[in-house]
């Protein structure tokens, strides 16, 4: 899987990715040597807890099925994989129309990863 995170952050404008589970905790991740690896995880996690329960206090029908959340300085993105999340941390400047097809191959791709 990390290798999977790795190519992903390959693309322009990625600067990192992880796959977290639905209550917060992380499976993967290939994150810039710029970033802290558990703050990250910390935030992330913190963020994807308090939407997914925003969402079901307004019961919301289908959940969280993507997010982008933007910054000053860059975006996080989270997408619903069933079992987990993948969280892509890019530069505000990422064009979504072309990396969109990078991080749906990486969805595939993990989701249909053969585990050993």
């Amino acid at each position: 899987m990390k290798n999977i995170l790795k190519d992903l952050n390959q693309e322009a404008g990625i600067k990192g990715s992880m796959v977290i589970t639905p209550d917060g905790i992380m499976v993967a991740s290939a994150l810039g040597a710029n970033f802290e690896e558990d703050v990250v995880a910390a935030i992330v996690s913190s963020l994807l807890v308090a939407v997914r329960r925003t969402l079901a206090r307004i019961k919301a029908p289908d959940g969280l099925n993507s997010c982008i959340l933007y910054a000053n300085n860059g975006k996080i993105m989270f997408y619903d994989m069933g079992k987990a999340f993948l969280v892509v941390v890019a530069d505000m400047n990422l064009k979504m129309d072309s990396s969109i097809i990078a991080i749906k191959s990486a969805i595939y791709r993990i989701q249909n990863r053969r585990v050993a």
